[in-house]
C-alpha cells in the first residue's frame, strides 16, 4: 500500500508545474506573478502603477487617490548604478497612467544574469516592492528589491 501511495504522490509531483525536468526553467524568474516587469524578447518593459496600494517606506498609499502628485518617475537598477534621476531611465506615462519603459536586454546585462531593481518617484521616493511579488528579494544590507533574470 506504501509503494502504491509513494509511486502515486512522484507521478503527481511530475504532473505538477515546476516540479518535473522538462518544466520551463525561467518560470522561477518571470510568470504572471513577477512584478513591475515583461520580457519582451531583445528588451525587457517595466511597469509601474499597476497596483493599487504602493509602499514606500513603511507607509502605504493609495494610487488612485494620489496620482496627481507623480511628476516622474524612474527606473533604478544595479545596471545603472542605482542612480534615481538618471535621464536614460525616465519612464513615460501612458493614458491609462501606468508608466513604463522598454530597456535593451544589452544595457542591462548579459545572458543567464539576475539583477534588481525598483521604481523612484519624483527622483525622491523609492517604492517598495509590492507585497505579493513572487520575484522580491532582501539583500544583506536589508534593502528589499524587485529581480528580474536575462533569458
Amino acid at each position: 500500500m506504501f509503494k502504491l501511495f509513494a509511486i502515486l504522490a512522484c507521478t503527481l509531483l511530475y504532473l505538477v508545474p515546476g516540479f518535473n525536468k522538462n518544466s520551463n526553467a525561467a518560470y522561477a524568474f518571470q510568470n504572471n506573478l513577477s512584478s513591475g516587469y515583461i520580457d519582451r524578447g531583445d528588451s525587457i518593459e517595466f511597469i509601474f502603477g499597476d497596483q493599487k496600494i504602493i509602499k514606500i517606506g513603511l507607509m502605504d498609499i493609495d494610487l488612485d487617490k494620489r496620482w496627481s502628485e507623480i511628476k516622474k518617475v524612474n527606473l533604478a537598477g544595479d545596471f545603472n548604478g542605482w542612480s534615481p534621476n538618471n535621464v536614460s531611465f525616465v519612464m513615460k506615462q501612458k493614458a491609462n497612467k501606468i508608466y513604463t519603459l522598454a530597456v535593451s536586454k544589452k544595457i542591462i546585462g548579459l545572458k543567464g544574469e539576475v539583477h534588481k531593481f525598483k521604481f523612484v518617484v519624483n527622483e525622491k521616493y523609492w517604492i517598495e516592492p509590492p507585497k505579493d511579488a513572487k520575484n522580491k528579494i532582501t539583500g544583506s544590507d536589508q534593502n528589499t528589491n524587485l529581480y528580474l533574470k536575462i533569458l
